[in-house]
């Protein structure tokens, strides 16, 4: 059994009120009792009760990170995320709280926020824009810090953390271009609303910049709850009357089912076809052949949304916190010459 307050009072012959004030370094009581108090618990290995001193406080020192998007469309994402906020997290004696299941489920946001489970929310994968500052209002009215990630949000008054894809598209695009690639296939998942928008813009503005012919035949736009959705993306680029020698997916996942696609049909990767996903998680390096990608600063990105959430946690009314983190070209096997020039 853990010890108490009570043991301690009965062991020195003290009142508990005494005690506590001792321990809490409160007014009236003097220097002697205080170190008698602090020596004999230190001694009997007392430990104060963690959940007492923050009902006192009215903080839980906990941080929930809630996901608003399928999780097990997102794991190894995830994987590469959670380490980085929960190392921020446990370095302010904080514990970070997963909450997995949260698609679609503003209410139970609500009772998140009333039930003051947690100090802070992190919410990753946020709905559409309309919907993102809705939700951010909510949360301000029930008094509740939190900051939003993976992506952009265009709005001045909503706290966000996320990685520049426009220039994560556009590094993709060029990098295939001086391969001499020009017909380049992008795929597109517009249900990550602003994400989908500024890779997009990065793939253009690319092809602008190199005097390339924008070609909406080349755009494929996905949708996830469609069954094999990656498959149908890459039938649908085959499919075309001249095929585009490179293929931009939007997440290495999709990409790399398409390099077993690819491998089914008989089309040699990169001889025949280039191609390219984004992330830079951890399986892209050892895929055959080796992944080119843009590699997000995912572990940055968890800790800098933690620091960032911690940091209004504790100044009430602080500024937005709004960041937009570097990527980088990763090049690897799966990209090359274009044969066909």
């Amino acid at each position: 059994m853990p010890l108490t307050i009570e043991d301690l009072a009965k062991e020195l012959g003290l009142s508990r009120s005494t005690i506590s004030k001792a321990l809490n370094d409160r007014p009236y009581v003097s220097h002697e009792t205080k170190a008698r108090v602090l020596r004999t618990a230190h001694e009997l290995g007392y430990q104060p009760s963690a959940a007492a001193r923050n009902l006192r406080r009215q903080r839980t020192n906990k941080i929930g990170l809630v996901v608003t998007y399928p999780i097990h469309r997102v794991s190894d994402f995830l994987a590469e995320l959670i380490p980085g906020m929960a190392t921020v997290a446990e370095e302010a004696e904080y514990n970070l709280i997963l909450y997995a299941s949260m698609v679609g489920r503003v209410e139970r946001i609500k009772s998140l926020c009333r039930s003051r489970e947690v100090d802070g929310i992190i919410i990753a994968w946020p709905p559409s824009l309309s919907e993102t500052v809705a939700l951010s209002q909510l949360l301000a009215d029930e008094d509740m810090p939190h900051i939003f990630l993976p992506r952009r949000v265009p709005h001045e008054a909503v706290s966000y953390v996320a990685a520049d894809h426009v220039q994560g598209a556009r590094l993709l695009t060029q990098h295939l271009i001086a391969l001499g690639h020009r017909r380049i296939g992008f795929e597109r998942l517009p249900e990550v609303y602003e994400t989908d928008d500024d890779r997009h813009e990065g793939y253009a503005q690319a092809l602008r910049e190199a005097g390339i012919p924008y070609d909406p035949a080349l755009v494929v736009s996905a949708n996830s709850q469609d069954a094999d959705y990656e498959r149908r993306s890459f039938d649908a680029f085959q499919a075309l009357d001249e095929p585009p020698t490179a293929i931009l997916f939007f997440t290495d996942p999709l990409a790399i089912r398409a390099l077993s696609h690819a491998k089914a049909r008989g089309i040699r990767v990169p001889q025949d076809l280039s191609l390219a996903g984004y992330d830079g998680i951890l399986s892209t390096g050892v895929t055959e052949p080796a992944l080119t990608t843009v590699r997000q600063s995912t572990a940055e990105m968890g800790e800098l949304a933690a620091a960032s959430l911690l940091k209004l946690i504790s100044a009430g009314g602080a500024e937005p916190q709004q960041h937009i983190l570097p990527v980088d070209l990763i090049v690897r096997g799966s990209t090359g010459l274009n044969s066909r020039a």
